[in-house]
């Protein structure tokens, strides 16, 4: 399991998510083992693609975790405290050209219609040899569609991460 080294430039990012109309989300475990994210992960990502559907992005926004902290104080005291919770992860606001041909499209847009559905989703990062992968489950939620005239037409939508601090690295 190598995992990529480069510091130049080179890599692409590609999101992918479980292409099943009644998705059965991966627990916290599969979410980090390559053996179960690979699948939901095309062949142009390094993965075997049996599971899963690239969704069409114009850009990878940020990803990861969010710092986040409970805050407090005691009545008649001046100050206050602040404690370190867990990470949760970060919601992702996806733009990409609207197609109402795509099918991930109609997916993710049947997702946000229904409002219950969890499905897996992974960020595919490969330099043409290595993958490395970061899967979290999510409900769709926000989707806005643009049409303006002057335009190409856009989806904006947004995945919300399910599970609280669920998600996992992994790499081929």
């Amino acid at each position: 399991m190598a995992l990529i080294n480069k510091v130049l430039p080179g890599y692409v990012a590609t999101l992918w998510c479980q292409d099943d109309a009644a998705p059965v989300a991966l627990t916290d475990t599969q979410l980090g083992t390559w053996a179960q994210v690979e699948t939901i992960i095309g062949t142009s990502a390094g993965g075997t693609g049996t599971a899963g559907i690239q969704v069409p992005v114009e850009a990878i926004p940020a990803f990861g975790s969010d710092d986040a902290s409970a805050a407090y104080s005691a009545a008649g005291l001046r100050t206050g405290y602040k404690i370190t919770t867990q990470n949760q992860v970060t919601s992702l606001t996806i733009t990409s050209a609207w197609n109402p041909a795509d099918a991930a499209q109609l997916l993710i847009r049947d997702d946000g219609d229904s409002g219950s559905i969890i499905r897996t989703y992974v960020i595919a990062v490969y330099d043409g040899t290595d993958t490395v992968a970061y899967a979290f489950n999510g409900r769709v939620g926000g989707m806005q569609w643009d049409m303006s005239p002057s335009a190409e037409g856009k989806f904006t939508f947004t995945i919300h991460p399910v599970g609280g601090n669920s998600y996992g690295w992994s790499n081929s």
